[in-house]
């Protein structure tokens, strides 16, 4: 059973990820079509493509790993945009686990000797944390929209006050 999992995890994976894509294009608002978009097109995407053309291997250590690590930088900036933006919590979880992954190419870059498998964990396993993430958000916004009917999707802008505030105004910014 072990052996199963282990050769079909990335399958699984891609499915599961392609299915999520549909449910949040057809059932969520604007941050969970955002981080929709950006976790299947940034992140599931280019692997798959990789691994049907054999090129897997080739995407985390081989000539392609530079290709790996700018989809994991602009996912995670994509992420922080999203999560500072969207009107919802757990975008800032979609950003940390991010930001972990881009944290192994960090440390891949900085280390000469780092175990393969260890930078594969790093890597990749976030990704099946954003994938529950992701669902968990899109389950919670749906069953918010049921009990409380529309929200807001983004934050408001704050409003210029017009005041210019000096280090002699001891009532600070806003007061």
């Amino acid at each position: 059973m072990l052996e199963w999992l282990s050769l079909y995890r990335a399958d699984a994976q891609y499915i599961a990820s392609f299915a999520l894509g549909l449910a949040v294009l057809r059932f969520g608002a604007g941050p969970e079509r955002a981080a929709g978009l950006v976790f299947v097109g940034l992140l599931i995407v280019p692997a798959m493509l990789t691994r049907l053309t054999g090129q897997d291997i080739a995407l985390l250590f081989g000539n392609l790993a530079w290709l790996y690590t700018l989809f994991d930088i602009v996912a995670a900036a994509a992420f922080i945009a999203i999560a500072l933006k969207a009107n919802r919590s757990y975008t800032l979880w979609l950003a940390g686990f991010q930001l972990v992954a881009l944290s192994a190419h960090v440390v891949r870059g900085l280390v000469d000797a780092v175990s393969p498998l260890a930078y594969a964990i790093l890597a990749i396993g976030p990704s099946y944390g954003q994938l529950l993430v992701l669902a968990g958000g899109l389950l919670f916004h749906c069953l918010r929209l049921r009990r409380y009917g529309p929200y807001r999707d983004w934050r408001p802008r704050t409003p210029a006050t017009g005041r210019i505030w000096s280090a002699g105004n001891s009532a600070g910014p806003h007061g």
